[in-house]
Parts: structure tokens; C-alpha cells; sequence
């Protein structure tokens, strides 16, 4: 169809119909949500984006990713708020929090890739758990090549519906849809823990692999 075509049916169908809407619907997003990580809220331009998905790639072992997520908590619980997270590994180290920022966290243990996401898709649903992180990055790539594309759609739906800020950890680029994904490696070890968190997040290199340009604007 020619572009002089097209005008005059928008248009016509402006005339006709006023209250059809043409065109792709314009997301209004809310405050962005700070992860905790100086760099990575750098990279983001702010910070997570309600009502999207973010995904993480972690490269590799300690590439960094379960420090990003213990800081997002840190910094949720200092904000007196919450993190719904849905382990699909089970391996989340409770033992590298105090007390009172676990008290910040709903933790939802699962040992495959298909529980955490049948979990993830009731999580969704609640509009009273506005901030979930789902962290797949020790999962057996056999069970997250089976992950249908269509698990990722829903959950954006779900998100935008109800202006949940998600995070999804994975080890390899897979959410389709994503608002943005980035990649973080550090190439840590066992004795990087000495170090503490402050030093070893500084370690952390991110690199933005994608980002929808609706996700750069915020409401002020």
C-alpha cells in the first residue's frame, strides 16, 4: 500500500471512527527503580523500568549476577520495601544478609526451571508484589532451551498490567521482549569474598545489549 494510501485511511478512520486509537500504545512508565549498583543503574539510564522485563546475563561462573541481586535486596529492604524472588536453583545465600534485610524478602525455592516459572506466573498476577526478580543463571541450559517464547510474552503482559519491576537473571540472552538486557561479568572467585560487597561490586562490568528506546523516558 502506498504511503499517500495509508494517510488518507488514517485519516478516514479518524473521521469515522474518533475513538479508535492508531498506532502502537505509548507506555507510561513510573519512577525507575534503583538497583543498588551504581554501574549497572549507569548502563540503565536510572535504574530498572516498572512495569518491564530487565534481563541480566550473567557471563560464566562468578560473573557477578547473585551479588547484583543481593544489592537490589539490600537496597529495596533500606527502602522499606520488598523483593519477591523465585529461585529456580535454590541457591540464594541467605547467610550473606543480616536479619533484617531478609525480613525484606519472599523467597520462593524451586529446584527446576519449570517450577520457578509456573511460580513466576502466579507471582505476576498479585498486584501487591511490585518488585520480583527471577534468577534462572544456575539452571541446566537443557531445561531453560525448552522455555517457550511465549512464557516470556506473558510475563510482559502480566508486568505492564500491573507496573511490577521484574528482573530476570539468566546465562545466556533468552527473554524475549525484554525491555533491556544487559550482560555482567567479573570472573570471580571463592576468594573474591573477602573482599566485601562494596569492592567487589566495583568489579563488576556491565554492557548494555538492548534496550527499547519507550523504556529511556520516565515520568517525572
Amino acid at each position: 500500500m502506498a504511503a499517500a494510501n495509508v494517510i488518507q485511511l488514517r485519516e478516514l478512520l479518524r473521521e469515522r471512527v474518533p475513538g479508535a486509537r492508531l498506532g502502537m500504545p505509548v507506555k507510561r512508565r513510573g519512577q525507575l527503580l534503583p538497583t543498588g549498583v551504581t554501574a549497572l543503574d549507569q548502563v540503565l539510564g536510572g535504574g530498572l523500568v516498572p512495569g518491564d522485563l530487565t534481563e541480566l546475563v550473567g557471563t560464566g561462573p562468578g560473573s557477578g549476577s547473585a551479588q547484583v541481586l543481593h544489592a537490589l535486596l539490600r537496597k529495596l529492604a533500606a527502602d522499606g520495601r520488598f523483593l519477591t524472588l523465585i529461585d529456580a536453583a535454590d541457591s540464594f545465600d541467605v547467610d550473606a544478609e543480616d536479619p533484617d534485610v531478609l525480613a525484606r524478602l519472599l523467597w520462593v525455592r524451586c529446584q527446576k526451571a519449570e517450577e520457578a516459572l509456573k511460580a513466576a506466573d502466579l507471582v505476576l498476577r498479585d498486584r501487591n508484589l511490585p518488585v520480583v526478580a527471577i534468577d534462572l543463571k544456575l539452571n541446566p541450559i537443557a531445561q531453560l532451551r525448552r522455555v517457550s517464547a511465549s512464557v516470556w510474552h506473558r510475563f510482559s503482559r502480566l508486568a505492564e498490567q500491573h507496573g511490577t519491576t521484574v528482573l530476570v537473571i539468566t546465562p545466556f540472552a533468552m527473554v524475549g521482549g525484554a525491555a533491556a538486557r544487559v550482560e555482567v561479568a567479573a570472573g570471580l572467585d571463592p576468594e573474591s569474598e573477602v573482599e566485601g560487597p562494596g569492592m567487589i561490586l566495583a568489579r563488576l562490568q556491565f554492557q548494555l545489549l538492548r534496550q527499547e528506546t519507550s523504556a529511556l523516558a520516565a515520568e517525572a
